[in-house]
């Protein structure tokens, strides 16, 4: 992000609300009403793209988190959060869509070209008409690690102190301190811990 982006960047998410539009040099796009974006103090952000289209919606990252990557809110009343002390690597894509909520904890770090969506963005319908694959919330807890290339679908919970291996696919419960990892994760180790 050069220098005057950067610096029209951290005037703007400072702020609290808009009402209608604002754009950066098109790496910031909110459009709707009475949408939030609230960044902690110390927090880096770089090459970072955000997109919220819809109405009550929020992009909440915490204090002293590294967050670049790309987050997408679609429709009204969607929520991510990030907690302190996160790292989120290039090329993430965070989604949130169908007034649903990610959150993920402290400490956790999201490598290079993971993916999480409450959303499977397209609908399906069974034969009376209903959808099949409504959107889920996902909630990821504190110093958690998805290395990279993880697929964190809707409805997935992610517990404390867990790690997931490269290119799984999570869409189910993991339990705490375990290591999971395959397609669909799968728990291949308890009793674990972590540390950057």
């Amino acid at each position: 992000m050069n220098r005057s982006l950067f610096h029209v960047f951290n005037q703007i998410m400072r702020a609290t609300h808009w009402s209608n539009q604002c754009s950066a040099d098109k790496r910031i796009q909110i459009q709707g009403a009475n949408n939030s974006v609230l960044i902690g103090d110390g927090t880096t952000i770089y090459n970072l793209q955000i997109i919220i289209h819809g109405n009550h919606n929020k992009l909440i990252i915490g204090k002293d988190c590294i967050v670049c990557g790309f987050m997408e809110i679609c429709g009204d009343g969607n929520e991510i959060t990030i907690g302190d002390y996160s790292i989120i690597s290039e090329n993430v894509r965070i989604t949130a869509h169908g007034g649903k909520y990610i959150r993920i904890g402290s400490s956790c770090v999201i490598a290079n070209l993971s993916d999480i969506r409450t959303t499977d963005s397209h609908s399906i319908f069974d034969a009376q008409g209903d959808r099949i694959n409504c959107d889920k919330n996902i909630e990821i807890g504190d110093r958690v690690w998805l290395a990279r290339e993880v697929i964190v679908l809707k409805g997935a919970i992610i517990s404390n102190d867990s790690v997931i291996g490269a290119r799984s696919i999570v869409t189910k419960e993991i339990p705490p301190n375990s290591l999971a990892a395959g397609i669909p994760a799968r728990i291949v180790k308890k009793d674990i811990t972590w540390s950057v």
